[in-house]
């Protein structure tokens, strides 16, 4: 996840738009959710989009915000410290989700734009973890992101104005791999016309589709839907 280095200035203004009709279905499936029997994992937070959008959807639950990436992280913090609300709720784990010391139930758990950084071992390992925990009714909400690997020709994400600056996202992908697929992201600050920023990075993610998460999640004893771009699982004995 070296990337997020040069991402995460960016990842706010460009992710909400680019991400917004992912997060109204995210949100639609977290509806209903009993949040009795543990915490939300948010895997892979990031600046807290998704924790927050969490923390609206379920406003009784505690979450549990697991992220690694120490350039993503200061930007949680600041976005759970600034919202009493979430200062409750929220504990922030700097851990990758396999390392995280996750409590003995949780009410769910949601993957969302983070499934790619898992290869298969990891993957397997994390099926069974969360399958483990997971209470009864609970539910696992994961984004299918990149279903195939492949070559993606360079294509905009959008531009947003920030005061009197325009930040400009573009992103590119090229298949590295039968399951793998290295992305090309270039982000622009753009004031008065005139670019005053160019960075540029790059991510190696897996591609998994949603059949392959549905057959290795029943693997470890769960069983799910396909609702648009979102798996979502549950205990195959409910």
């Amino acid at each position: 996840m070296r990337g997020y280095a040069v991402t995460a200035q960016y990842y706010d203004p460009l992710a909400s738009g680019a991400h917004a009709e992912t997060d109204r279905r995210i949100a639609a499936a977290l509806a209903g959710l009993d949040v009795t029997a543990g915490p939300i994992v948010d895997v892979g937070a990031g600046t807290g989009l998704t924790t927050s959008l969490i923390a609206a959807a379920l406003p009784e639950a505690e979450i549990w915000a697991v992220e690694p990436d120490p350039a993503m992280r200061p930007a949680l913090m600041a976005r759970v410290w600034g919202n009493t609300d979430l200062r409750t709720r929220v504990t922030i784990l700097p851990f990758g989700i396999l390392e995280t010391p996750l409590p003995d139930r949780i009410a769910g758990a949601v993957l969302s734009a983070s499934l790619v950084h898992l290869g298969l071992p990891e993957r397997t390992r994390l099926w069974s973890l969360l399958a483990e925990r997971l209470a009864t009714g609970g539910r696992i909400i994961v984004e299918v992101q990149c279903p195939q690997a492949e070559d993606i020709t360079e294509t905009a994400m959008g531009d947003v104005q920030v005061g009197r600056m325009t930040y400009r996202g573009s992103v590119a992908a090229q298949r590295i791999g039968s399951d793998q697929q290295r992305w090309r992201m270039t982000y622009r600050a753009i004031l008065d016309d005139r670019e005053v920023a160019c960075d540029v990075t790059t991510y190696d993610c897996w591609a998994i589709s949603a059949d392959a998460i549905l057959e290795e999640a029943t693997a470890a004893g769960l069983i799910g839907h396909v609702a648009d771009e979102l798996v979502i699982l549950e205990h195959a004995s409910r």
